[in-house]
């Protein structure tokens, strides 16, 4: 019998790739593009559908076993729906159905960073393991969780959405959710510069700014996470400071899945892990015991890179049962 292909999808915030590949997780091709968040929410999934068509190329469509998207959230899992992302202006965008429609394959939606939790589990770190939790820090921050074997879903597939546990109670930051005092708005790719710039003003109303803020100072709000990270390797004192205080709240935020999940592993991925593993990692690993009640698991950057997400979708889309309750 000629062996079957599927098509996993990983949707970021600016960002889509997509692969063809085996149940044995091979790929065997992929494609990525930069995504247009135009105002038609019909332009922007046709951008969806037409790089799926890229990857199939050339292949009968008897032989796609069917395709998966994995995307940033809050999703309606059951309904197809992506109600809402923190980084898009749609709301309730019906991208299953559209998907089958468009492209005649079984389709499936699963949270993004669920996704790689899956990944992980089947190809990565998890391998073997039961209580496994991963962590995405990138341009938003996500968290999938698989306790006793199984993937956390939650009643409409949102489960383990830890970028939006409150870290500040005080609410000094806005997330992009529109809510406020969220792990993601301090310690994402889009938080950090948010954060540096809170932290200048705090430092200079106190009187303990530094006489200079370094390059950092100069055009702050035009700075980025790199800029924060960068600057820091340098040993720019303020940016040490700002990246000290990121590595505190992540480890809060670490103390909370620990306590919330209690995982013998936590894997790391996303840019901003991915590009910075110690900074990121090391803080964590410090820390992280001083907020948690339940014993600290092994803390470490994902060894499949930014490939978790995409190799989870791929399972997916062979074994739908990976998303049922």
């Amino acid at each position: 019998m000629e062996e079957m292909l599927g098509v996993g999808i990983d949707l970021g915030a600016t960002r889509i790739r997509a692969c063809l590949g085996t149940r044995t997780g091979r790929i065997l091709r992929r494609k990525a593009r930069n995504m247009v968040v135009s105002a038609a929410v019909g332009e922007y999934l046709e951008q969806i559908s037409t790089i799926v068509a890229q990857v199939t190329n050339d292949v009968p469509p008897g032989k796609i076993q069917g395709v998966c998207l994995a995307s940033p959230g809050p999703l309606d899992v059951k309904r197809g729906l992506i109600t809402h992302t923190a980084n898009l202006p749609y709301r309730d965008v019906p991208v299953i159905a559209f998907l089958k429609e468009s492209l005649g394959f079984e389709a499936y939606l699963v949270n993004d960073a669920n996704a790689a939790a899956l990944g992980e589990k089947e190809r990565g770190a998890g391998k073997g393991r039961s209580n496994i939790f991963y962590l995405t820090i990138s341009t938003g921050i996500g968290g999938g969780a698989i306790v006793d074997g199984r993937l956390l879903l939650g009643k409409e597939g949102n489960a383990a959405e830890v970028g939006h546990i409150t870290i500040d109670s005080l609410g000094r930051l806005t997330c992009g959710c529109g809510k406020r005092g969220h792990w993601e708005a301090y310690c994402s790719g889009t938080g950090i510069p948010a954060l540096a710039r809170l932290t200048w003003e705090e430092l200079e109303k106190s009187g303990r700014a530094p006489s200079s803020g370094g390059k950092l100072r100069v055009g702050m709000e035009s700075v980025n996470a790199a800029d924060v990270f960068r600057e820091a390797e340098r040993g720019d004192s303020f940016a040490l400071h700002v990246v000290n205080e990121v590595g505190r709240l992540n480890a809060i935020g670490v103390a909370n899945i620990t306590d919330a999940y209690d995982p013998e592993l936590v894997t790391i991925g996303g840019g901003v892990a991915l590009n910075n593993p110690e900074r990121v990692l090391s803080p964590i690993r410090k820390m992280a015991g001083d907020y948690a009640i339940n014993r600290v698991p092994e803390v470490r950057i994902t060894p499949l890179g930014d490939n978790a997400g995409l190799l989870g979708a791929l399972s997916v889309s062979f074994d739908p049962s990976l998303i049922s309750p």
